[in-house]
C-alpha cells in the first residue's frame, strides 16, 4: 500500500523525461551545435541488455562522427 502511495506521488514520466531534456540541452552545450546536429545511440551489450550511450556529431549533409560514450551516471548527474 505504502509502494502504491509512493508512486502516486512520483511522476516517473516526467522526470524521466526531464533528465534526458537536460542530458540532451548538455549534449548540445558541451558540442556547441543545435538540437538538429547530434545524436545519442542507446546500444545493448549484452544478453542481460546492460547498455552503452553513444554520442555522435552529425552537421548536414556529413557522415555521423562518433564524439564520445556517456554513461548513465553522467545522464544522472551522479
Amino acid at each position: 500500500m505504502f509502494a502504491n502511495l509512493v508512486g502516486g506521488l512520483v511522476d516517473k514520466e516526467r522526470i524521466t523525461r526531464d533528465t534526458i531534456q537536460t542530458t540532451l540541452e548538455n549534449i548540445a552545450e558541451e558540442l556547441g551545435c543545435e538540437w538538429n546536429e547530434f545524436f545519442v545511440m542507446i546500444k545493448p551489450i549484452d544478453n542481460e541488455f546492460e547498455m552503452n550511450f553513444y554520442i555522435y556529431h552529425q552537421k548536414k549533409g556529413e557522415s555521423p562522427k562518433f564524439v564520445r560514450e556517456i554513461s548513465l551516471k553522467e545522464i544522472l548527474g551522479g
